[in-house]
Parts: C-alpha cells; structure tokens; sequence
C-alpha cells in the first residue's frame, strides 16, 4: 500500500466483501476509485473510503436503499438529511407494529389449536368459564336455526364489510357467532338474534366493537349445525336438571373446520353456551 492507495482487490478484503459489491457501488455511483490507471485499468481507493463503505453497509442494516444512500450522501443540506431519516425511522415504526400484530395472531392461532385439540368430546355437556372476548354484532338478516352454516358464512362477509369500512386493520375476523335471546330460549322459541364476530388485538379499538364479560357458563361442542335446536334444548334441560339459572343470551359459535384425523378435510366445529348462575347448583 503506497499513500493509503489500496487496489479494488484489498479493498474487497479489508471489507470483507466481493470486487462485484465495489464494480456495483461504482456503477450506482455510491464508492468509485479514487483514480484508475488508464494503460492498467487498475482501481485505486483510498484507505478513508473505508469509512464510506462502512456507512453504505450500515444503511442496508437499517433497510435503506441504495438510492435512498446515495441522494442522503449527496444532501449537504442536514434538515433535508435528518427529515429523511426520520421518514425511514417512522416507516421502520409502522413495520414493526405490523409484524408485532402478526406475530400476536400467530400466537392466538397456537393457543386456538391447543383449544381445538384439546376440546371435550362432542355432545358433552358441562359447566365451565366463558373467557370475555370482544365481538362486533349485527342483527341476524334471518332465522339461522331453519339454515345451515352456509347461510351465517355469506352474512358474515357483510359484516366483515363494515369492519372495513371502520378501520379494520390487519388481522382475520376471526370466529363467525349467531345468539339466541335468553327469553326466546327460555320459552323455547328458537330463533337466532343476532350475527356476531370474535375480534381481536388492535382492532378491538374499532367503532362498534364491544365487550362481552367473562362468566360461569354450560356448553357444549358438536359438528352438524342443523343439531342446533336439539343441542339448545339438551343444554336447557342440562342447567334444569343442576338447578343452572340461565342469565343472559346464547352463543353458538364456529370454533374451527379442521378435522384432526385428516387434514385434507374439513369438519365444521360449533360451541354452544349460555351464561347461567350456578350459585346453587350442585354437580351431579
């Protein structure tokens, strides 16, 4: 090396990259050689240039193009640079937030499976805990009980539609729901009231999403929708026969299509509950 000159070849190794990297940072006119001999064709870079490269680099690191470095290299002007970072930092925020959210569904879509795996059998009826979750209802375009679950899966897509509308970020509307009043139940009027659809993460914050509260509740998981009646009156006579004081409407919702004995097809799942205080009832 003679006056901090280096040939393309030690630059390449003292930076630990390729003489293709420094041809293409030449062409992009980001890092060119201090001087080329003309009856050589040999490249000179100064041993300073190494500073440059390090700060291309370091612009990869932080996902900046090419293009982007090199018009913040050429800006002499530091309110024009500090306002370009800060555009690259805000991007970088809103990825973050983005792969955040992804990653929480990918977590509620393990703590689902582990749930769906795991489910009592079906046609079993029980008392347990009802988790609050959050949903956004509409009223039931029809009598979903006289229907199958085609019917709810093509509403639903409406409701979906003014989730859009509203702000709906990204994330999967998860669970599709229809209810059935306690009063109608109760008196065995079995006509769905409403349309609903379990919501998660941020977009819990949308207008018109609510909260329904955890509570004691009686369910039941089965797979043939058209069973709804029969499965509502089975859970009725359940909280009569254990002195179960339904409180408030019933759910029943898809948990899930997935067949866990094989996988090439697809099996609709439904949990059915009511909330009920079991204060004086007694396990049988």
């Amino acid at each position: 090396m003679k006056n901090n000159e280096l040939l393309i070849g030690q630059m390449a190794k003292l930076n630990h990259t390729t003489l293709a990297t420094l041809r293409y940072y030449d062409k992009m006119e980001l890092l060119s050689p201090v001087y080329v001999n003309p009856d050589t064709g040999y490249r000179y870079y100064d041993i300073r240039q190494c500073l440059i490269f390090h700060i291309i680099q370091h612009n990869r690191a932080l996902n900046m193009s090419l293009k982007e470095t090199r018009e913040l290299m050429g800006c002499s002007d530091f309110e024009r640079i500090r306002e370009n970072i800060q555009k690259k930092q805000d991007e970088t925020a809103k990825a973050l937030a983005e792969l955040q959210m992804r990653y929480e569904e990918l977590d509620r879509a393990l703590g689902w499976l582990d749930h769906f795996c795991h489910r009592p059998p079906d046609g079993l009826i029980q008392m347990g805990f009802i988790t609050s979750e959050y949903v956004y209802m509409g009223k039931a375009r029809r009598n979903y009980v006289l229907e199958d679950i085609g019917s709810v899966i093509y509403d639903v897509s409406f409701l979906e539609e003014k989730l859009l509308k509203k702000g709906f970020k990204e994330g999967y509307p998860d669970f599709a729901f229809v209810t059935l009043k306690l009063d109608d139940v109760i008196h065995q009027r079995y006509r769905t009231d409403k349309l609903g659809i379990i919501i998660q993460g941020e977009n819990k914050e949308v207008e018109g999403v609510e909260k329904l509260q955890s509570s004691t509740g009686v369910f039941v998981y089965f797979e043939d929708f058209s069973k709804l009646r029969m499965y509502a009156e089975r859970v009725i006579a359940f909280c009569h026969e254990h002195n179960y004081k339904p409180v408030d409407d019933m759910r029943c919702q898809l948990m899930g299509v997935l067949n866990v004995n094989d996988f090439e097809k697809t099996t609709e799942v439904f949990r059915l509950s009511i909330p009920v205080d079991a204060g004086n009832g007694t396990e049988s």
